[in-house]
């Protein structure tokens, strides 16, 4: 069976129960889609009855909570989040149909490699190219977005 974990999207003051994460022991997490689009939860419980009725098991985790701004890192350059930060946007989105391509690409990939092995002064490295790729997969990301 697989597991589900919830997704709370966060862009400045508003929040989205944005779906949920497939465990299903394979490689990858992705974020769900229904007919190419987020479903997007204006509560849990609304969530928790989606999954029932589909026959999955919601953690009882709190949600994963992700900053699609990085706290103004994306839309500002600053101030510079932590590498765990960047590391959970991207994971989050570079699986996705619609907001992944925007992260594709050989130097992108290095970029991510370099950041999830620590590498010393990623920011300076590779900062503006993944805040240029980021919020254009963002961009991509809150064109399908739609809060009920």
């Amino acid at each position: 069976m697989s597991d589900l974990y919830e997704v709370l999207l966060i862009d400045g003051d508003t929040r989205w129960h944005a779906g949920w994460v497939v465990d299903d022991d394979s490689e990858t997490d992705v974020l769900l889609r229904t007919h190419g689009h987020v479903p997007v939860f204006s509560s849990r419980a609304g969530l928790e009855h989606h999954a029932q009725e589909h026959g999955l098991t919601l953690q009882d985790d709190l949600p994963d909570e992700i900053d699609l701004d990085l706290g103004g890192w994306l839309s500002q350059g600053m101030p510079l989040p932590s590498t765990a930060e960047v590391s959970e946007l991207w994971h989050l989105l570079f699986d996705d149909p619609v907001a992944g391509h925007a992260l594709a690409g050989e130097d992108l990939g290095e970029a991510y490699d370099d950041l999830v092995e620590d590498v010393p002064d990623w920011f300076a490295a590779h900062g503006p190219a993944a805040r240029a790729a980021l919020a254009d997969a963002i961009r991509r990301l809150r064109g399908v977005l739609r809060p009920t």
